[in-house]
């Protein structure tokens, strides 16, 4: 029996998730395993509050094999147990066979492709932020054993404030970039105007799937050509390359003083600050 594909994908504790493909369950462990359990090994899917049960078919006198993924969504929950229940195949005959002899496991095929790039970012930025975090406390410990103390503190603000320009900047780079790159490297189209009285600013274009997109622009033209992303058709810009300029000012700006700043940073260890409080008090005695 077929399934629809709008049955939700319930994620789990742990990094575990359940999810229909075609006529089987694939439970996914957060140490890379996949259980493939096929519809006729299973018994029953029971929702409970924020948990889920997965009972397999069991000969008599037999305790059947039972997976739980907990803290799913409780609303998800409930309609993934009474889609998938409502798709079992019917028994046939007087038999049950044992539905743990069904199940495959095997390694999971999800890998860093998997993610979106909003969770590769993601990834990115909490590595760079660990990054930053432990150069700071290594220059500041190496500080305090090859030069005066006081520089600690010069340390830790130059440290502190470079890495952050620094990482604003790449996170800005792609939209100062794009009005670069798009003309050239993106799929270029009309946009017309909407003549929207309320969203004057509004103008519509269509992207290679016929889905219609939105860019807002104010030179009140009756059309404007843009250039789209094709791996993301909702990112596009003036095609003649209008206002390419003011995007990249504040990654270039934040880029300039972060690595100014760093490179002060790096230099720290070799730096006279000057006479600390115990040298003018020695200078006046």
């Amino acid at each position: 029996m077929s399934i629809t594909p709008s049955i939700p994908i319930l994620h789990g504790r742990k990094g575990t998730d359940l999810r229909v493909r075609d006529e089987e369950l694939i439970l996914r462990r957060a140490h890379h395993q996949e259980h493939h359990i096929p519809f006729p090994a299973i018994a029953r899917v029971h929702a409970e509050g924020r948990a889920v049960e997965i009972r397999l078919t069991a000969p008599a006198a037999t305790a059947p094999t039972v997976y739980r993924v907990e803290d799913v969504s409780e609303a998800a929950a409930s309609v993934f147990a009474e889609a998938v229940n409502a798709a079992l195949p019917p028994a046939v005959g007087s038999v049950v066979v044992d539905g743990s002899t069904l199940v495959r496991i095997r390694a999971a095929e999800r890998g860093p492709e998997a993610r979106t790039p909003r969770e590769a970012l993601y990834r990115k930025l909490k590595w760079l932020v660990a990054g930053s975090f432990l150069a700071i406390i290594a220059m500041s410990v190496l500080v305090g054993f090859v030069a005066d103390p006081v520089n600690i503190v010069f340390t830790v603000l130059s440290g502190g404030v470079g890495f952050t320009f620094t990482i604003a900047a790449w996170l800005l780079a792609p939209e100062g970039l794009r009005p670069w790159r798009l003309p050239r490297h993106g799929i270029t189209v009309t946009a017309d105007h909407a003549r929207d009285s309320a969203q004057p600013w509004l103008y519509l274009y269509s992207d290679l799937d016929g889905n219609v997109r939105r860019y807002l622009d104010s030179s009140g033209r009756p059309s404007v050509e843009v250039s789209y992303d094709p791996r993301d058709p909702d990112k596009a810009v003036r095609a003649d390359g209008t206002g390419r300029w003011l995007p990249g000012i504040l990654p270039l700006s934040a880029g300039i003083l972060g690595l100014l700043l760093l490179v002060a940073f790096f230099a720290t260890p070799f730096m006279d600050l000057g006479p600390t409080g115990e040298e003018y008090r020695n200078q006046y005695r």
